[in-house]
């Protein structure tokens, strides 16, 4: 008699990876220090670290909030229901016939007034993205060079903010090249990425998973359509994606091959699709410049010339004309200002025009959402928007821009408290009777000059 096969089960990674009591998480562990140790190692066993096990972990740290796929289903209906519906889903994927459902597009809006389209798979196929990227990122953790920073373990937009500060400080860079890719998830080249995966993942059947969410489609206006470049923007594993592909098109061509050419130094810092290069000497970004162009075009991709810029960092010197002397990177003006003993620069960062825009109406909005509400749910909630903005605006040389963005949310909500009733208009001086007992929280610089020191990556 022939031995039943084990059925999957959630929970128990015993009875599917093949290694009888062996955590995961070691397992994985051993991927990285294998990749760590053999830059060239193509792997060629990678599908059995997917497991039930790791798929519900995905799951189990996705909000219940997260928007739903095109299957309707809820984080919560996926938890309840994950031990019947998963087992099916990973017999179909170990066997190479699982076939990606299409994402939901929606839009949202942009600082420039624009909409970015925004892909949204259903709940359990983007914790089984997830946990293929977590499997991916224990390789490509062991290749991605100091420079990327965009959606990596341990890294964040005040790493990279932190390293432009050094460079700018400790370094002297005095020009800077901000480049913008046009539509980047939009026209990543998937012949391309198949060559780049190809070069470290040797398990076809991971290829395989990975083609099945590239070619998954999009519903949008309850038509399906065929999307034979990008990947969308929104999926779990597409940020992984993302890097891998940039890895090799412009971090290793950078560093590998083109700082050798230049006669001052230079430093790329990216954020995913978003970087900026600094140079020390201005011909270096001329010659930089051109030959991005050219490198970018022959894997698909396009510089938006609107968003990209050159940055003189200089000090302006006496009856020069007019120059462009701030950078704009992740959200913040960027610009060399005296210090405060008048002998030396230091680097400000001060929240792009745009976003103190953008977040200012963002507040109203949720203002106006909750103008009726209890004002103790009314100020929890005012609160932990205001946390969230000096958490990520809050650095060395915008206590201004956080001043001005408490000052604004204050008068506003005056507004809509006295919008509750046609007599019920509130002065200012109620309206610090009632600031005093239900408080909002003070502006508060993050990070310092001194704490920045901790986050540079160079």
């Amino acid at each position: 008699m022939k031995p039943m096969k084990p059925h999957f089960e959630v929970g128990n990674p015993s009875k599917h990876s093949g290694t009888k009591g062996d955590d995961s998480a070691v397992r994985r562990a051993r991927i990285a220090a294998k990749a760590r140790a053999n830059p060239q190692e193509r792997f060629t066993s990678l599908l059995h670290h997917l497991t039930p096990e790791l798929i519900k972990e995905c799951l189990q740290r996705t909000p219940l909030g997260s928007a739903v796929g095109t299957d309707g289903m809820t984080v919560e209906q996926a938890r309840q229901n994950l031990d019947w519906i998963l087992p099916d889903i990973m017999k179909q994927i170990h066997a190479g016939r699982y076939q990606a459902p299409p994402v939901r597009r929606v839009y949202i809006p942009k600082p420039d007034g624009r909409e970015r389209p925004i892909g949204v798979p259903q709940v359990i196929d983007r914790a089984i993205q997830r946990g293929m990227s977590t499997i991916l990122n224990e390789i490509y953790e062991q290749d991605f060079l100091p420079c990327s920073f965009g959606f990596r373990p341990g890294l964040s937009c005040h790493h990279a903010l932190a390293t432009v500060n050094e460079l700018l400080h400790t370094h002297r860079m005095n020009f800077a090249l901000e480049v913008d890719v046009r539509d980047f998830f939009g026209s990543l080249d998937h012949g391309w990425l198949r060559k780049f995966l190809a070069l470290r993942i040797g398990d076809e059947r991971v290829l395989k998973l990975i083609d099945s969410w590239l070619n998954a489609g999009v519903i949008e206006s309850d038509a399906w359509r065929s999307v034979e470049i990008g990947t969308p923007q929104g999926g779990s594993i597409s940020p992984c994606l993302a890097n891998v592909y940039l890895h090799y098109v412009l971090d290793l061509w950078f560093e590998k091959k083109i700082r050798k050419q230049l006669r001052g130094k230079a430093h790329l810092v990216r954020y995913c699709d978003d970087f900026v290069i600094l140079f020390e000497r201005l011909e270096d970004l001329e010659s930089v410049q051109i030959l991005l162009r050219t490198r970018l075009a022959q894997f698909g991709l396009a510089i938006a010339d609107e968003k990209t810029h050159t940055t003189d960092l200089r000090p302006a010197p006496q009856g020069n004309g007019p120059r462009r002397r701030r950078m704009t990177f992740l959200g913040f003006d960027i610009l060399r200002s005296k210090s405060r003993n008048g002998h030396g620069w230091k680097t400000i960062f001060k929240t792009e025009g745009k976003r103190f825009t953008c977040g200012k109406e963002r507040m109203k909005k949720s203002m106006q959402r909750m103008m009726h509400w209890p004002l103790e749910k009314q100020v929890q909630r005012i609160n932990s928007i205001l946390v969230g903005h000096y958490n990520y605006y809050g650095i060395a040389g915008n206590s201004r821009r956080l001043a001005s963005f408490h000052y604004e949310t204050t008068r506003y909500w005056r507004q809509c408290l006295s919008r509750r009733s046609q007599k019920g208009r509130i002065n200012w001086t109620k309206m610090r009777s009632i600031l005093a007992k239900h408080r909002l929280v003070d502006p508060r610089i993050k990070l310092s000059y001194r704490d920045l020191g901790g986050y540079v990556r160079l």
